[in-house]
């Protein structure tokens, strides 16, 4: 890689929790030319990797339980799952392209690890944040049918490590990151992707929000029963773009239909939440 291409080229990670619209940014990003993007990597050591810290779900003894491409070009053995093995799969030349791009679940990531992806090799890596209503992320995850459920880092869904990663970033790198809010996504979907690409130095393509069927996705839930947690892209990846709902149209969460240690979970996460929004770009005009 020569240095105009090092100048050039962006590395941005989209930090998410699950059920906050992810994986339409993700397949939004993923309409650009001259991209290398990644979906969850850490996903991978978190849940089936030599040093896994979900024990719930089957773990992968077989090599020939890992897809081809499941995480990225190489990744064919258990052996391989390993935060090291994913964090130098982000942090490659990948020549010939503009934007690296991977969106990430904050809660895969240890926390002794998050100095390591903020500096060194890590250093030029744009950390971005993506956020939902608690109310609507554990509302999705709590009636999310089984076995699904085993994924998400109980009460909270993975929202308050997001936060404090979020926190540690602001902190650490001296600036304010940068949230996009998935309620401005939802009803504003071509000025918010429009915004964010301004945000994060590229150029917005119309292509973003709207695009045509057959995308594959490089990644399935393996290991979670028969291709039960693959249910949760269908819709995605045989759409043609943005499902636009605007604010008056966006449901409200009934609420009385959760336990109440889930309720209370989404009042102590709300404060984290607007703590968050306060930050959030708006979405620019067309």
């Amino acid at each position: 890689m020569n240095d105009s291409d090092s100048l050039r080229k962006k590395r941005v990670i989209l930090w998410a929790a699950p059920r906050s619209l992810s994986s339409v940014f993700y397949r939004s990003i993923a309409t650009l030319n001259k991209t290398k993007h990644f979906q969850e990597l850490f996903f991978g050591a978190h849940h089936f990797g030599p040093v896994r810290q979900n024990k719930q779900l089957h773990k992968l003894e077989k090599d020939s339980e890992i897809p081809p491409g499941l995480y990225a070009e190489g990744v064919t053995e258990v052996k391989d799952l390993t935060y090291e093995m994913m964090k130098n799969i982000l942090a490659a030349d990948h020549p010939g392209v503009e934007l690296v791009f991977s969106k990430e679940f904050a809660y895969c990531l240890p926390e002794s690890m998050w100095e390591g992806v903020i500096s060194g090799k890590f250093a030029d890596f744009n950390h971005t944040f993506l956020i939902r209503e608690p109310e609507k992320v554990l509302y999705s995850n709590y009636k999310a049918p089984k076995p699904q459920p085993c994924i998400m880092p109980a009460p909270d869904g993975g929202l308050h490590e997001l936060y404090k990663f979020y926190q540690f970033v602001k902190e650490k790198k001296g600036v304010t990151p940068i949230v996009v809010d998935a309620a401005d996504l939802q009803a504003y979907p071509d000025e918010t992707m429009k915004s964010y690409c301004e945000a994060i130095g590229i150029t917005f393509d119309p292509n973003m929000t709207s695009w045509g069927k057959g995308f594959t996705s490089p990644f399935t839930y393996t290991a979670t029963g028969p291709a039960e947690a693959d249910k949760w892209n269908v819709n995605l990846y045989q759409s043609t773009g943005f499902i636009k709902i605007k604010p008056e149209e966006q449901k409200q969460v009934p609420l009385h239909e959760l336990p109440s240690e889930v309720v209370k979970c989404i009042e102590e996460c709300h404060v984290q939440y607007m703590e968050m929004w306060k930050d959030c770009i708006k979405p620019s005009p067309l």
